[in-house]
């Protein structure tokens, strides 16, 4: 399920940084997300309306050093949609105007 939602100009943006490993299944990176109640909002729209045990979601991580110069990695999550994508881009500037 795909839904249409207008991107609000806040994202639900995280960060994961290298971890030491206390154990061989430790994870690699840890971090954090800031997860916007828009974002979540229609997340629980999908589950609703599909009545699903799981959703896809988008994900997109962009490579960062911070200060100090240790690398990080941003991340951003959210709700799959990608008909809006597809129909953009099928659809001629002249139709907006």
């Amino acid at each position: 399920m795909v839904f249409d939602e207008l991107k609000s100009a806040r994202l639900s943006l995280g960060f994961l940084r290298k971890t030491e490993k206390t154990k061989p299944r430790s994870p690699d990176l840890t971090g954090t997300l800031k997860l916007q109640r828009h974002t979540l909002e229609v997340i629980i729209k999908q589950f609703q309306e599909t009545d699903a045990d799981e959703t896809e979601c988008c994900l997109a991580g962009w490579r960062n050093t911070d200060a100090k110069g240790q690398p990080y990695l941003s991340v951003e999550l959210s709700p799959k949609y990608a008909a809006r994508r597809q129909e953009l881009a099928e659809t001629d500037l002249a139709d907006f105007i």
